[in-house]
């Protein structure tokens, strides 16, 4: 549908401007993505709280050291936001638990070479003894 859509402007620039106007935010994250602007897209994420897209955009960029830690330092903070005080898996409610599966998930993605050991320490001792059935 995007592709199809984005013929009806003379050139990316216009575009942007359509969608900007509009208060398209997905529509804009999508031709950021395109056009490879992994950090501003993560920010238009980041900006409607929607963190865990945000992180799935900043992985996208495998060249980027900067977008490697802002994916890292975003789901941390989801991490501690879902498993904070002791909270145990058993106790999060549908949506949290989903969320906190998609985490799992996006943790495995991450080049651990690419982010800082201290980082690494706290994600793991997050998800220790993070079980589902």
């Amino acid at each position: 549908m995007y592709r199809k859509a984005s013929r009806l402007f003379s050139d990316t620039e216009e575009e942007l401007e359509f969608v900007r106007d509009c208060d398209l935010d997905i529509a804009e994250v999508n031709i950021l993505v395109e056009r490879g602007q992994f950090l501003e897209a993560a920010n238009l994420h980041i900006r409607e709280n929607r963190m865990l897209d945000a992180v799935e955009v900043l992985l996208k960029d495998k060249a980027s050291k900067e977008a490697s830690l802002r994916a890292s330092q975003s789901l941390l903070g989801a991490l501690w936001g879902v498993l904070s005080f002791a909270v145990l898996p058993a106790e999060l409610d549908n949506e949290s638990e989903a969320n906190l599966k998609r985490m799992i998930q996006l943790v495995e993605q991450f080049n651990q070479n690419a982010l800082d050991e201290r980082t690494w320490r706290e994600v793991g001792s997050l998800l220790f003894g993070v079980v589902f059935d």
